[in-house]
């Protein structure tokens, strides 16, 4: 399946939101992402097929940093590249605006996106305790600083 990975627009909105609904515990509401998307740092790429969502970053950039908040991929489109494709696409648009520096936490029991971020050229930095909730767990705390 052919994807395009484009900045998110409004119309796509609800169905990131359902996305969120899907894969997180404590999801962004359709309000949180309409403000991220009116704030100049927040950033929001979406893969899609026919303009329709298959899947989405969100992070946002603060001088050399790139923090990455959320990365979700709907289950029947999962292990079509679709997650690289996101993260790269993500760190090349950040480096544009000068980040150097990406972070990220993600639950140590979700080891798919671990072994992404891995892919990716993240590396294990430390642990956050009792980080998430909803079920309480713990958040591996991953880099990566680009020359």
């Amino acid at each position: 399946m052919g994807f395009v990975i484009k900045p998110l627009e409004p119309q796509l909105v609800d169905s990131v939101v359902r996305l969120e609904e899907l894969c997180f515990s404590v999801p962004f509401k359709k309000q949180d992402i309409l403000s991220y998307l009116e704030n100049p740092l927040w950033s929001f790429l979406v893969a899609t097929h026919e303009n329709e969502l298959l899947g989405y970053i969100s992070y946002y950039v603060n001088f050399d940093e790139c923090q990455i908040c959320n990365v979700a991929v709907f289950p029947e489109c999962r292990g079509l590249g679709l997650g690289s494709a996101l993260v790269e696409e993500m760190i090349s648009q950040a480096k544009k605006r000068g980040a150097t520096k990406f972070f990220l936490e993600v639950r140590e029991s979700n080891l798919s996106a671990i072994k992404l971020y891995e892919k990716c050229g993240f590396s294990r930095d430390g642990v956050s305790k009792n980080h998430y909730s909803k079920p309480l767990e713990n958040a591996l705390l991953m880099s990566l600083i680009l020359d």
